[in-house]
C-alpha cells in the first residue's frame, strides 16, 4: 500500500517545479516583447524611410506595429534575426529585402512561398525600384512605403 504522506511530499515539490516552470516563462515571454519592442523602437528612430500599415491591426490575431522603420538594408521576415519580424503565417522566415542604392531604393523577394508585391506586380528575380507611396505587400500585409531620405541635390 501507498504511503499518503509520501505521494503528498512528492505533490508539494511537483507543484514548486511547477510555479517555478511557470513564472519563469513568464519572465521569458516579458523579455522577448522588452526586446523585440527596444528593436522596434530603434529601427523607427534610425529610419531613412518606413512601413505604413495598409490592413487594419485589429484584423490579425499576431503582432503587428502601425509602422516600421527602413534602414539601408531592411529584411522582413518571420525569422529572429530580421529586421522587422512580424509572426504572420503567411510570411516567410526571410521573406524580402528593402535596401538603399544609389540613393534609390529597392525591393527584393527572398525566395518567399507567397510572393512580394509591389503595387499588383510580383517581384521575381531582381530587386524593383519603390518610390515613396508605393504599395508593397508580403505575405497578406499591405504597407505604404513613406521616404523621409532626401536625395542630395545635383549641382
Amino acid at each position: 500500500m501507498i504511503n499518503i504522506e509520501l505521494i503528498l511530499f512528492f505533490l508539494k515539490y511537483f507543484f514548486v517545479i511547477l510555479t517555478f516552470l511557470f513564472i519563469s516563462s513568464v519572465i521569458r515571454l516579458i523579455y522577448l516583447d522588452i526586446t523585440d519592442t527596444s528593436r522596434y523602437l530603434s529601427t523607427v528612430e534610425e529610419a531613412y524611410a518606413y512601413l505604413k500599415l495598409i490592413n487594419l491591426k485589429e484584423a490579425f490575431s499576431f503582432k503587428v506595429y502601425e509602422s516600421y522603420g527602413i534602414g539601408e538594408s531592411t529584411t522582413i521576415g518571420r525569422k529572429r534575426n530580421c529586421d522587422i519580424r512580424i509572426s504572420c503565417p503567411y510570411l516567410s522566415k526571410m521573406h524580402a529585402r528593402i535596401f538603399l542604392y544609389n540613393n534609390k531604393f529597392y525591393v527584393e523577394d527572398l525566395g518567399s512561398t507567397n510572393g512580394t508585391f509591389v503595387g499588383k506586380h510580383q517581384v521575381l528575380e531582381k530587386p524593383v525600384r519603390i518610390k515613396d507611396g508605393d504599395k508593397l505587400s508580403f505575405g497578406g500585409l499591405s504597407f505604404l512605403f513613406v521616404e523621409v531620405f532626401e536625395e542630395p541635390e545635383e549641382e
